[in-house]
């Protein structure tokens, strides 16, 4: 098991921002809507710890989740329109990134604490935990990451900053717009770039950088060791067939590391074994007056020396050892758990009084009365057992429901998998018929030139005087040119303006193509 207190810190670019995520985020949903969500067995959200939940308004001060009267989604494009901000059209295949989505967090067992303090928190579903009072030092922890965003990207773009205490760790939710200025005119835009890089790079620097400076500002305070720094651009939650993959994985590293550690202890128990062997022989060489005692003196010293140091490394290995046990039957619980739908029925306890004769039996009529008795008992009993039946049936129908949910889950994924394949397919096909057009007019001097002439032009920010046949000012043609967009690399900006100049040219030409014939 891991014993390290870290904070952790996931951020994700958001493209859009839907009503179901606002709805989530600030846990606008009825008993119906809770009950369906837990349903899936990776879900838990305590309906009795709700009230507990809390947000860090635009004042910087605590107040109940959700008090604001216009919703998430409804902020957010608001603020959004304040800056200009204007997305590709509906049907394009690419959208900028318009809002970074932070989840703040850290140790389990620390987060709890700072939660609930010394309070007992029972983590079963369906657990009553409404004894439960909300502790000044998660609420403190709340204020200074948000104080920390407020740093970074500006108080007024913190859309929104939830702070859940009713699922298995507490954590924050941070929606933020990424700001910057334009170059030439300073407005204020919408700029995912200016704030996260505009390379895999530039990312993860500045994601390293965030982790530090989050432990220095905040983490310090509260025991809370910087965070692992995740590599790369676009991390996005896994599905649960590829979160399986990742802990089968893990799970194999860390039996790797068991065994070489095993290996390691077993290497230091052997050579504490020939050393104390060659102790003894020295000694019996003394005895026998083989050698000298200042001889027998400095060996000793010098065996003795070399056993303190295996004895130490082998504590040291020994500890490892049992923490990557525990790791390691972690792992296995947690692959196990997620990937068995059906979990196994509780062990239900009923308070009952066995059933007991009443009574003594009567002079006469003795037969009548034991009859009247076990009657009765075996009424008794009846009830008994019909109360574990209805328990054990509602369990049964839970597991019942939990798998149909986990198929139909399956089946999404699937159908998810499937379309995107048939998107890449189809970007493939689309972009080889573009190379094939474009490897042909290149063969043409002429149009090759008038090509490069106009992509250059584009590149270089000047205007081109397009005709009637092409883009540029004729506000009926199709082939507008709307210049570089606020995010977008060096690289796909030029690839760009190569392929309008290509349209241009096809345009001007009347010809669908250049195919030599």
């Amino acid at each position: 098991m891991n014993t390290d207190i870290k904070q952790a810190m996931h951020v994700e670019a958001g493209k859009s921002f839907g009503t179901a995520e606002a709805n989530e985020n600030e846990r606008h949903w009825n008993n119906d809507k809770i009950d369906r969500k837990n349903q899936d067995p990776t879900n838990h959200y305590d309906k009795t710890r709700m009230k507990l939940n809390f947000e860090i308004g635009p004042d910087g001060k605590v107040h109940p989740l959700g008090y604001q009267e216009k919703s998430l989604e409804v902020r957010l494009q608001e603020r959004l329109t304040e800056l200009g901000w204007k997305p590709f059209k509906p049907d394009s295949k690419i959208q900028p990134n318009c809002c970074a989505k932070f989840i703040f967090g850290g140790n389990h067992d620390r987060t709890l604490e700072m939660a609930f303090g010394t309070q007992t928190v029972n983590l079963e579903k369906g657990a009553d935990n409404s004894h439960l009072q909300r502790c000044p030092e998660i609420e403190q922890w709340a204020k200074d990451v948000y104080d920390w965003c407020a740093k970074r990207y500006g108080q007024k773009n913190i859309i929104g900053f939830q702070v859940h205490l009713d699922e298995s760790s507490p954590h924050i939710h941070a929606l933020i717009v990424p700001v910057g200025q334009r170059a030439k005119s300073g407005r204020e835009c919408v700029m995912w770039s200016a704030k996260f890089g505009k390379s895999r790079y530039g990312y993860g620097h500045i994601l390293r950088e965030m982790h530090t400076s989050l432990y220095e500002d905040v983490g310090s305070k509260y025991g809370l060791e910087r965070g692992d720094s995740i590599e790369g651009r676009n991390v996005s939650h896994l599905g649960k067939r590829d979160y399986i993959r990742k802990l089968s994985k893990d799970a194999k590293q860390a039996e790797k590391a068991v065994k070489g550690l095993q290996t390691m202890t077993r290497r230091l128990e052997a050579q504490i074994f020939r050393s104390q062997s060659q102790l003894e022989e020295i000694e019996k060489s003394l005895a026998s007056g083989k050698i000298a005692l200042q001889e027998y003196e400095i060996q000793k010293t010098r065996i003795q020396k070399q056993i303190s140091e295996y004895q130490s490394k082998l504590e040291d290995k020994a500890c490892k050892l049992q923490e990557k046990e525990q790791e390691l039957e972690q792992m296995t619980k947690n692959i196990d758990r997620v990937g068995r739908v059906a979990q196994p029925f509780r062990n239900h306890k009923i308070d009952f009084e066995p059933p007991r004769i009443t009574g003594k039996p009567p002079i006469f009529g003795v037969d009548k009365w034991i009859e009247e008795q076990n009657m009765s008992i075996a009424s008794r009993f009846v009830k008994i057992v019909r109360q574990i039946e209805e328990l054990y049936r509602k369990d049964a129908e839970q597991q019942i429901q939990a798998v149909q949910n986990n198929a139909l889950l399956d089946y999404r994924e699937l159908k998810w998998l499937q379309q995107e394949y048939a998107r890449l397919t189809a970007i493939n096909d689309n972009q080889t018929e573009q190379m094939q057009t474009f490897l042909d007019q290149l063969a043409e001097p002429s149009v090759r030139e008038r090509i490069f002439s106009i992509a250059d032009a584009l590149i270089g920010g000047q205007p081109v005087a397009v005709s009637s046949g092409g883009g540029g000012g004729n506000s009926d043609s199709d082939l507008r040119w709307d210049g570089r967009r606020p995010d977008e690399e060096d690289e796909a900006y030029r690839r760009r303006c190569l392929m309008f100049a290509i349209n241009v040219v096809k345009r001007q030409s009347g010809r669908k193509s250049y195919r030599r014939r």
